[in-house]
């Protein structure tokens, strides 16, 4: 689904509003082994690089996850002394966003998590149709 050039073109759309509302310098969302599906940055970041930490940083909050019994990963938070990269989960996808900015990050988090939502069902919106009832009526 998100191979579809409309589907590529919306979630490019969703990433510059995230970022109009957001102090993030970078976004990407990338599937799970970290391949960039769409990226958009303020100003200079690599977008490659970005793409691939994502599935190492993923692999390593799943396993604290599971291991801790906390449930379902929601987002991963890795903070440094000059800035902070957040990954959510958006469903077969993960949302990534990255900033120097760490007095917003409480409120980025909110903004990440109310946009990944928007994110899976611009992605998944047709399988909506592919997908039957939970129960059979």
């Amino acid at each position: 689904m998100a191979e579809d050039p409309e589907v590529q073109r919306k979630i490019y759309q969703l990433l510059r509003e995230i970022g109009e509302y957001s102090d993030l310098e970078a976004l990407a969302v990338v599937n799970r082994e970290g391949m960039k599906i769409s990226f958009f940055a303020k100003q200079d970041a690599n977008a490659d690089l970005l793409s691939a930490i994502s599935a190492a940083i993923l692999s390593t909050g799943e396993q604290a996850v599971s291991i801790n019994e906390h449930g379902g990963l929601l987002e991963v938070l890795v903070r440094g002394e000059h800035g902070f990269t957040i990954l959510t989960n958006a469903g077969d996808y993960i949302l990534i966003g990255t900033s120097l900015e760490l007095n917003a990050m409480g409120l980025t988090i909110r903004v990440l998590r109310k946009y990944a939502t928007k994110l899976k069902d611009i992605i998944c919106g047709e399988c909506l149709d592919d997908m039957g009832p939970i129960s059979p009526e």
